[in-house]
């Protein structure tokens, strides 16, 4: 189980998302509220490959991988609290998603996911990015909990 303000690490990210290399994308979440707020952290490195294409000489994190940065740590945030077994979150939506500024490399960038709505098995996130608090890109994911899958 797990309280507020309870961290998880890379490994323990692994057994509540279906996501392995190279598409893991979060260092750790701070679980603030389970089932209802946290944040996740990436750390943006030059040596990630997309950068070898994304762009060579102006190297900027794609926006599509920070929408998934929110939508991972959404999705470990739902599943704070329920056993390991009790499902994997999967996206099921992107909303009005808006970038208002590039992530570079070196950036540290926090994922802010807070609960809007709950229906069943689906759960409605609000997400901020941010780098050194200031805003980034800002939108909603949602995500459903897959009953009977784990992460591990």
């Amino acid at each position: 189980m797990t309280m507020a303000g309870d961290t998880y690490s890379a490994v323990q990210i692994l057994h509540r998302l279906p996501h392995r290399h190279p598409f893991v994308l979060l260092d750790r979440v701070t679980v603030d509220e389970p089932g209802r707020c946290g944040v996740g952290f990436s750390l943006i490195s030059i040596s990630n490959p997309v950068f070898a294409g994304h762009f060579p000489s102006h190297p900027v994190y794609p926006g599509v991988l920070l929408v998934e940065t929110a939508a991972q740590t959404a999705g470990v945030v739902a599943a704070a609290g329920r056993s390991s077994a009790g499902g994997i979150p999967l996206l099921a939506a992107i909303r009005k998603f808006v970038f208002r500024k590039p992530v570079v490399p070196g950036d540290l960038v926090e994922a802010h996911c807070v609960l809007k709505t709950a229906a069943g098995a689906l759960r409605e996130f609000s997400c901020r990015i941010e780098v050194n608090g200031e805003l980034r890109a800002e939108g909603g994911v949602a995500v459903s909990i897959r009953e009977g899958a784990t992460g591990a």
